[in-house]
């Protein structure tokens, strides 16, 4: 199986990002709570986890499994929900650009969908 060069970059970048996330929620909550201090500390313990799926989702999507998409796009619903509900209209801009990426990466596996079990 041959994995096109675009998708290639594209998961690349999404596992730098996951990783990032994870590392942002865990070693770096407190630098958020400092800069943000009425966000709500549950929600650090929300998006860590969230965090920790999206690695196992790209991780999936390195092994050529479709359910890696699938857990993808039920993130980035729940990250929107979350942006939304704690940040209010400052959530949208990051719940546009979540979208954005799972259409990005849609656009990137659809010619070699076939390929994922």
């Amino acid at each position: 199986m041959k994995r096109p060069v675009f998708l290639t970059v594209w998961l690349v970048l999404m596992s730098v990002g996951a990783v990032f996330s994870v590392y942002s929620y865990t070693v770096g909550s407190y630098a958020i709570t400092q800069t943000f201090p009425d966000f709500p500390s549950w929600a650090i313990t929300v998006y860590a986890g969230l965090s920790i799926i999206d690695v196992i989702a790209v991780a999936m999507l390195w092994m050529w499994k479709k359910m890696g998409f699938y857990l993808v796009v039920g993130f980035a619903v729940l990250a929107a929900v979350l942006n939304i509900m704690i940040m209010g209209g400052a959530g949208i801009v990051s719940t546009v650009i979540g979208f954005v990426g799972v259409g990005i990466l849609y656009w990137a596996m659809k010619p070699v969908w076939g390929q994922f079990k």
